[in-house]
C-alpha cells in the first residue's frame, strides 16, 4: 500500500517539520536544514507505509518486511524491528 502524496503536500510537511525543529537544526547551514527536513518526511512515509502493511496482516501470519535499511518481522501477529 504505497501512499500518493503531492509535492505540494511533501513541502508543506517538510516546511513545518523544519519550522518545529528550528531550534535544533540551527547550527546547520539553511540547505542541510532543507535536506534533513525533507529526508524526516520521507522516513515518515515509509514507516507508515510498514505500519499500515504490518496492519493488514493476519493476526496469526507470520511475515517479513523489508524497506529501505530497515527488516520488520510480524510473527504470532507482534511487530519486531530488526
Amino acid at each position: 500500500m504505497r501512499q500518493n502524496v503531492s509535492s505540494k503536500h511533501r513541502k508543506e510537511l517538510a516546511y513545518k517539520i523544519g519550522k518545529a525543529l528550528k531550534q535544533e537544526t540551527r547550527a546547520l547551514p539553511i540547505d542541510m536544514q532543507k535536506i534533513l527536513a525533507d529526508d524526516l518526511v520521507t522516513a515518515f512515509f515509509s514507516r507508515l507505509e510498514v505500519l499500515s502493511q504490518v496492519k493488514n496482516c493476519q493476526t496469526n501470519a507470520d511475515l517479513t518486511i523489508h524497506v529501505s535499511n530497515e527488516t520488520i518481522e510480524v510473527a504470532q501477529g507482534r511487530p519486531r524491528l530488526i
